[in-house]
Parts: C-alpha cells; structure tokens; sequence
C-alpha cells in the first residue's frame, strides 16, 4: 500500500472513530452525569418524524437502556410471571436478540411510582450487570453478551416500604451498589465484577430507605465513592469502604443523584424532600475539623427529591420534580435563571456541548442551548409516558415510554 493510500486509510479510522462518539455503558452514561460527547444528536422528533424503529417491550419496567456499539441492553418485569428479564436489542433493526430470565420473586412492596425493573444495568464491554430485589434482598447477577449467567450474587437483605432502585456504578473492576433501606441490613458495598465476590460491605447506622445511586470523585487525593441519603452525604474510600468524611443532611429521604465536577472538585447534592440543597467542596485543602465546613453555598427552593441535576460548562441546571427550572453559576451559586419550564418530571436530564434534553411525564422532550437562558429549539412528543432517562450513543437517542422503546435518528443523517 502506498504511502498516500495509508494517509487517506488513517484519516477514515479517524473520522469513523470519531463519528462513533460515546457508548452509554449505565446510568445517566459514561461519565454517570448525563452528559456526552456527542457533537450531532437529534432535536426534532414526532411519533412518526426520525423514528428509526419502535418496538413494544415485555413485561414492564423504569430503568434506562444501556448501549454498547451494536446492542442496547434494557431490563423488564413481567409480574403475571413474577420474573425479571434482561432483553439484548439489536440497535439497527429493534429486533429482540435474547430475552434471559434472570429471577422469579414475589413483586416487592414499593411506591405506587416505582416499579420491580427501576434500577438501570451497567456493562463494561464484556459483561453486563444487572440489579433487582429478589426475595426481600438485592441480587446482583453478571451476563456476557450472549446472555449466560456468569455470576450471580445475593449482597444483603433489603427492607422498604417504597421498593428498590438505585442503579449499580462501574469503575475499572468494582462495582458499587446502595443498600440505604429501613431495615438492619443498611449497607454500601463493592463487589469484584468478574467473580461476584463481596470485596467490602459497609453498614450504615442510619436507616431510612433512600435511593440515590453513588457517584465517583476524588475526596483527600483519594478515590472516592460519594453517597447521600438516611440523612447523610458520605465519602467512602473506594478500594476499602472506610468512609473518608461525613456531613449531616441534606436528606431524610433522597433519590437524586449526586454530580461532582472533576475540574473545581465541588460535588451537588439534592435533598429535595427536605428542600435542602449542598454544593461541597471536596478539595483536601480547605479541610477542617468542621465537616460542615466544606459547604461552599446552598439553597433552599425547587430542590428535586427524584430528577439529578446536570452540571456543564460551569453552569448547574437543576429542575425540580415539578418542571420548576434554575440555573446557577456552579462554583458561587449565583442564581442566572428561574424558570417554570415544563410538566412534571421524573426522567434526568442529558446535553451534549450544544444542547440540553429535558424529558417530562407526558413523553415531550423539550430541547434547549447548553447555556442559562432556556432557548427553546423545539418540544418533541413520542405519545406516551415517560419516566426512565434518556441514552445518547453514535448520533441516536434510546427512549424508554411506558409501552414501548424508541430509537431516535436523524434521517437526513
């Protein structure tokens, strides 16, 4: 091959390499705070306009799809059955490739708002793990992608009057899973994704069942697992499971996911049923013997109990679980924006550099510039609920309603 013929091979891999964009390997996507590196992701859409397949899926369920190259990866309940399933989805054609029975319990006590398949599975690649409450205890069980069983392990028991559906988190080989409940078993635990294995397990003396999933970030230099709920934002060392630090609040009760911004090292926390809101500096520098020192602001209106917050460009947006928008310079906390912007909310937002999707109740996705002021570029309708976040991946958006499931395309690309 000529010199030239191996140029023009180069720029191809690299342009196609590119094109590719992320993978969303788990919740809220590579970096678990709803943003992407996709440059060219889909603004308008209908219930017919740039839908590329739609398909009806069995059973029921609110976690988020998961995409990796070829495959999306959803996870359902089918409660005539009393079985939970993880489904491998062909993401060109929409075809159920495999549909693999994972358990069969009685449906669990919950909130009339949660579901049996709420927690969102998480694949590195290789492997896919999945998470659902089996016979009052949470069971973690590993897929390849053909979909055998791999490992399956039952980490503790689990008590709550609300159900269960915090979502595993993924980092190099552990795994991380929340057990904030009610009852005695109260835990945070790591698990080894290749053998299942128990790596540390820590219980938690306060018991109030809460549902954030745990975020990673650097606390003291040190790798870090973040976690609030049960009245408490903890910082776990990752690798062990001492906890680093502690600050009281800013829930009873939580269900939003903490955001932490590598850059500033500032993490956001919502306790949106105690309308209590934390931005925390996690830098060892400013440490004190004072926890409650490292509060850099806060706030007290619009909180979100279930939506997260999203974190970009130094700009915080935050939407309450109302549809009530703010945005906030992230490092001062100074308000730029208020806003009542859409219906009633329960699915994350996710943006790209240019944009941000913000997807309420009724299934309308309004999408708006990555910036403070709420431009609006357009509203989408696909024509059911939703509830479950959105998947961004090569150029598509995976859209979960309450019936069906939605890969978004732009024709014209």
């Amino acid at each position: 091959m000529s010199m030239k013929s191996l140029v023009a091979l180069s720029i191809l891999v690299t342009l196609f390499s590119n094109a590719r964009g992320d993978q969303w390997p788990g919740w809220r996507g590579p970096s678990h705070d709803g943003l992407c590196k996709e440059q060219e992701l889909p603004i308008r859409w209908g219930p017919t306009e740039n839908v590329h397949w739609k398909i009806s899926l069995p059973g029921i369920g609110h976690s988020s799809p998961i995409v990796w190259d070829d495959a999306i990866f959803v996870t359902t309940c089918v409660p005539e059955k009393l079985s939970r399933h993880l489904l491998r989805i062909d993401r060109e054609t929409g075809r159920i490739l495999w549909d693999r029975k994972i358990a069969i319990s009685p449906i669990e006590e919950m909130h009339r708002d949660n579901n049996p398949a709420a927690a969102t599975p998480v694949t590195d690649g290789q492997s896919i793990f999945v998470v659902f409450m089996v016979h009052d205890g949470l069971e973690v069980t590993a897929l390849d992608f053909d979909g055998k069983k791999v490992w399956s392990r039952r980490v503790g028991s689990f008590q709550a009057s609300h159900g269960f559906c915090s979502s595993l988190i993924l980092d190099v080989n552990l795994l991380f899973l929340s057990g904030l409940q009610d009852g005695s078993d109260a835990f945070v635990a790591a698990l080894d994704k290749r053998s299942g294995q128990i790596v540390w397990k820590v219980p938690r003396g306060n018991r109030i069942r809460s549902y954030s999933t745990p975020c990673l970030c650097t606390v003291e230099n040190q790798p870090a697992l973040l976690l609030s709920g049960a009245d408490q934002t903890v910082a776990y060392h990752r690798q062990t499971g001492e906890p680093i630090w502690e600050i009281d609040g800013p829930g009873s009760k939580t269900v939003s996911s903490v955001v932490a911004c590598s850059k500033s090292n500032i993490a956001f926390v919502c306790g949106g049923r105690d309308q209590k809101f934390f931005a925390i500096d996690l830098n060892s520098a400013n440490q004190t013997e004072h926890p409650t020192s490292r509060i850099v602001w806060q706030a007290t209106k619009g909180i979100p109990y279930i939506t997260s917050p999203l974190l970009s460009a130094g700009k915080l947006h935050i939407l309450s679980d109302e549809g009530v928008y703010r945005c906030y310079e992230a490092a001062s906390g100074d308000l730029l924006k208020e806003k009542r912007a859409v219906a009633e909310v329960r699915s994350s937002m996710i943006a790209n550099d240019r944009h941000i999707y913000v997807t309420d109740i009724t299934g309308r996705t309004t999408v708006v510039n990555n910036d403070e002021h709420w431009t609006v570029l357009s509203e989408n309708d696909i024509g059911e609920g939703v509830v479950a976040s959105l998947a961004a991946s090569n150029g598509d958006l995976v859209i979960r309603g309450d019936r069906h499931l939605f890969l978004i395309r732009d024709q014209g690309s």
